[in-house]
């Protein structure tokens, strides 16, 4: 999908990664040429609550996002609210989520509002603990032990049906966005971004298979913490509280998405993923069989 910026820009950075603010103001600058006007965000957490950050965004037309990975999946809990995509810019080191560089930020974010951009919708996941309000994930739920040296017990059912009780470190629940986080280090699939399947991937299975499964999107996922007073449950590694034996946590696809302005074909989140995890050498060139003759 096309994507023009066709209004206000707001540029969100990390207040404690070194330099994220002089860049945002930067872009600042270069968004607000003409009669567009851009404003500079810090952003501190993801909290859904904070109805100042997400009553701002409303009124823009693309949040840019200084910092890193981590600036993105606190930016996306406002941006999935207040209906606004997302472009990236990674300061340093290993990133997914964000889609330029520093050193390329201002050229490409020309391109952007030059309308050479596409959207690419991303799925989240939705966790309910027992009767509480639920809580809404771009990457991933993770149920695992609070306390070093122990395991916790948590029975699964998948659409009613009793699948497994995973007596491990963790049970992490991811979506294609998250799928190559957490749910990718510990042995889990990777799944193209705008994927609406969910990952589910137990962590150091204690006396039990490890096999990481693909859930389809309309799935419901109920797990049950059977043993562990020490468990805790983490949404996007941001948000995190305990539970106690016999928690029921339900897991689906969420009704929130996040959309990620992009530069380039689809086909380039397999260059990018292929140099990110250094599956190839710099210098590295093949052959295309497909390629022209001769």
């Amino acid at each position: 999908m096309t994507f023009t910026v066709d209004g206000p820009v707001a540029v969100a950075y990390h207040p404690a990664v070194a330099g994220a603010e002089g860049v945002a103001q930067v872009l600042a600058a270069v968004a607000s040429q003409g009669q567009r006007r851009a404003w500079v965000e810090p952003m501190h957490d993801g909290r859904d609550g904070d109805a100042g950050i997400t009553d701002r965004l409303r009124g823009a037309s693309l949040l840019v996002c200084v910092g890193g990975d981590g600036t993105v999946l606190r930016a996306a809990a406002f941006a999935a609210v207040a209906g606004v995509p997302i472009f990236g810019v990674r300061m340093g080191r290993l990133g997914f989520l964000t889609e330029t560089i520093e050193p390329d930020a201002v050229v490409d974010l020309q391109r952007v509002l030059d309308g050479e951009a596409r959207l690419e919708r991303h799925a989240m996941l939705q966790a309910r603990v027992d009767e509480a309000e639920p809580v809404h994930a771009l990457n991933d739920v993770v149920i695992g032990r609070g306390t070093l040296g122990r395991t916790v017990s948590i029975g699964a059912r998948v659409d009613g049906v009793l699948l497994a009780e995973y007596r491990a470190d963790a049970l992490v629940i991811a979506t294609a966005t998250g799928s190559t986080g957490y749910a990718l280090s510990v042995g889990g699939p990777i799944l193209p971004p705008t994927s609406s399947e969910i990952v589910m991937v137990p962590v150091a299975p204690h006396l039990t298979r490890a096999n990481p499964l693909i859930l389809p999107a309309g799935a419901r996922l109920r797990l049950s913490v059977q043993r562990g007073e020490e468990a805790v449950i983490t949404a996007d590694g941001l948000l995190q509280w305990p539970v106690e034996s016999g928690t029921v946590v339900e897991v689906t696809a969420s009704a929130r998405s996040v959309q990620f302005v992009r530069l380039g074909a689809e086909n380039q989140f397999y260059a990018s993923l292929a140099r990110r995890l250094g599956w190839l050498r710099p210098d590295h060139v093949m052959e295309d069989p497909d390629g022209p003759a001769g």
